[in-house]
């Protein structure tokens, strides 16, 4: 009966290993059968970089004057698809100028300040982004070299690996003509209408007691008296001077006048006398008074 007993168990426990070994092999049939019809992850489509970059057209020009440079650089969206331009700061374009040594002249961020904040420049379709600066007080004539740099980091959320919106141009400061004259200092000139009897259209031209006086005389015989005082003293002694032609004609003529610095006055007006004698009594006639300068005491 006890050998009864354990047949039946052990042929018990042996169906008992083979339902499970059954259920355990279909188990993996079905995970196997689950991994097989597992559909593969989509990828993410490439970006093509390198026509988003061809669709940006930048354009840069110079224009110089005989003491100032303006840079005039844009972007512009030539293609169909809007783009999102990325920029570290609020920096979005620089400009370096360089002379004929290689130096640097000119930097337009050195005197500013930028956050330091992502920043983005939107173009849709046709859109550009304009840039205006100019360079001002140049003071040396030259060939300048001038980088615009448009600092673009990203383009639609892409990294740039470089940076191609960058142009270089030569640009000439030239001499200034009228500035070189300037740098000789031009004397004064004042204009004298002249008693319309025996002088007239009178000029002075000069200071420091040099001076150039113009003018034309109608006098007797072609003859006037010129004299200089400064209210205190007489810096030139009545002097005759002779002019081409006699009343009743007009003639023109070129007066000369020239004080030493020591003899000039520490103040008050210096004053050109133009006059004719009578030929009755010898006074005084048609008397002009032109004031050549007037000095006043250093404050």
């Amino acid at each position: 009966m006890k050998k009864l007993l354990a047949i039946l168990l052990g042929a018990l426990m042996l169906s008992l290993a083979a339902c499970a070994n059954e259920t355990e092999n279909e188990a993996s049939g079905e995970e196997k059968d689950d991994q097989m019809t597992e559909e593969p992850s989509e990828q993410e489509p490439e970006v093509d970089m390198e026509g988003l970059i061809e669709q940006i057209a930048m354009d840069a020009t110079v224009d110089p004057t005989s003491d100032t440079a303006t840079f005039n650089f844009s972007l512009e969206n030539a293609g169909e698809e809007p783009v999102t331009l990325g920029f570290t700061s609020s920096q979005k374009y620089e400009v370096q100028v360089k002379d004929e040594a290689g130096e640097s002249v000119y930097t337009f961020s050195a005197d500013k300040m930028f956050t330091q904040a992502l920043t983005t420049e939107e173009l849709a379709q046709g859109d550009v982004f304009d840039v205006k600066e100019t360079w001002t007080g140049i003071e040396k004539p030259g060939t300048y070299e001038a980088t615009m740099t448009f600092l673009v980091n990203t383009i639609n959320d892409q990294p740039l690996e470089a940076n191609p919106f960058q142009v270089t141009q030569s640009f000439t400061i030239e001499e200034d003509e009228e500035k070189g004259k300037g740098s000789e200092k031009e004397a004064p000139t004042s204009h004298h209408d002249g008693d319309g009897q025996a002088f007239r259209d009178l000029t002075v031209t000069g200071e420091n007691g040099s001076y150039v006086v113009n003018g034309e005389a109608r006098v007797f015989e072609g003859s006037f008296l010129y004299s200089v005082e400064d209210g205190h003293n007489v810096q030139i002694e009545p002097t005759a001077f002779q002019v081409d032609e006699g009343a009743p004609s007009w003639s023109a003529f070129e007066l000369k006048i020239d004080i030493p610095e020591e003899d000039l006055p520490m103040f008050g007006t210096l004053t050109l006398t133009l006059f004719e004698e009578s030929a009755q009594d010898g006074s005084p006639t048609n008397v002009n008074y032109i004031p050549l300068e007037n000095f006043q005491p250093e404050e």
